[in-house]
């Protein structure tokens, strides 16, 4: 049973005046740095891939995680979350290789307990208590998991898959350049976990985010 994490952090941010959203500050922590902290705490063995650029990570930080570039570059979410479900099978498949009596980790790589959790690199209020739940109700239906946020629709980014689903949607749906996100979800009810909408708020324009530090500032908000 392994966990990946793709963190999508490879758009342009054109809606945010062109300054990379992932890498903004909140509190003396960028928003990157954030999600990578949710993420540890909720699975602290994950595999994470950064689907972009790392700005925004200490060098330790980015040291512990492993970043691809989506193919053509700014293609989109979806081409980002197949450039790193394609690296990571890639080396899952190099593991496999390897002679069982010399593999760390002797699993399937993409057995039914494999899951990955996509993220979107601008959601900096994500708790590691909703990263748990969504990771446990994948594993527990052998479907998507996802959360409904403030506008009462599924956050297609916010999205715990069973791995061997999420690469044969991933090949579905390709070329996945430039298209929807959901276009993953074709036929898949995901299974919806109770989340705490202001958890998945995310931020484009200036406006966004100023409701997103007053989230920060309220000393009831999930931790």
């Amino acid at each position: 049973m392994s966990t990946s994490v793709i963190i999508l952090s490879g758009g342009r941010s054109s809606r945010f005046g062109g300054s990379h959203k992932p890498a903004v500050e909140l509190e003396g922590r960028s928003v990157l740095s954030r999600i990578l902290a949710a993420v540890r705490a909720a699975v602290p063995e994950a595999t994470v891939w950064i689907a972009g650029t790392a700005e925004g990570l200490s060098e330790s930080e980015a040291a512990e995680v492993r970043t691809v570039v989506e193919e053509p570059r700014f293609a989109g979410p979806l081409a980002g979350i197949a450039a790193a479900g394609d690296a990571a099978a890639g080396d899952a498949a190099a593991s496999d290789a390897v002679p069982p009596d010399d593999r760390t980790d002797p699993a399937d790589p993409a057995d039914e307990s494999d899951v990955t959790l996509v993220l979107a690199g601008d959601m900096p209020l994500i708790t590691a208590e909703l990263l748990r739940a969504l990771l446990a109700a994948c594993r527990r239906e052998a479907r998507p998991a996802s959360s409904v946020d403030e506008r009462g629709k599924t956050q297609f980014l916010c999205t715990a898959w069973p791995t061997a689903l999420l690469r044969q949607r991933l090949a579905a749906v390709a070329p996945v350049a430039d298209r929807p996100v959901r276009l993953l979800f074709s036929g898949i009810a995901p299974t919806l976990v109770d989340a705490d909408p202001d958890q998945l708020a995310d931020f484009d324009t200036a406006e966004d985010l100023a409701r997103i530090r007053n989230s920060l500032a309220d000393p009831d908000r999930p931790h």
